[in-house]
């Protein structure tokens, strides 16, 4: 039960210091970046949902 929490945390911290590194662009380059990370992140959960319904049939 300890070792779920210390992983339920760990996520949480990440979430948060993800969405205050989303929060404070500062120059052209870093929207830029942030938005192909962000792509990224939708094709990774993308793909992740299509192998799961694919192995769920």
């Amino acid at each position: 039960m300890c070792e779920e929490n210390s992983i339920l945390h760990k996520i949480k911290q990440f979430l948060e210091a993800f969405s205050e590194f989303l929060g404070r662009p500062k120059t052209v380059f870093d929207i830029k970046d942030r938005m192909q990370l962000l792509l990224m992140l939708a094709a990774v959960i993308a793909v992740l949902e299509y192998c799961l319904y694919y192995l769920g049939q």
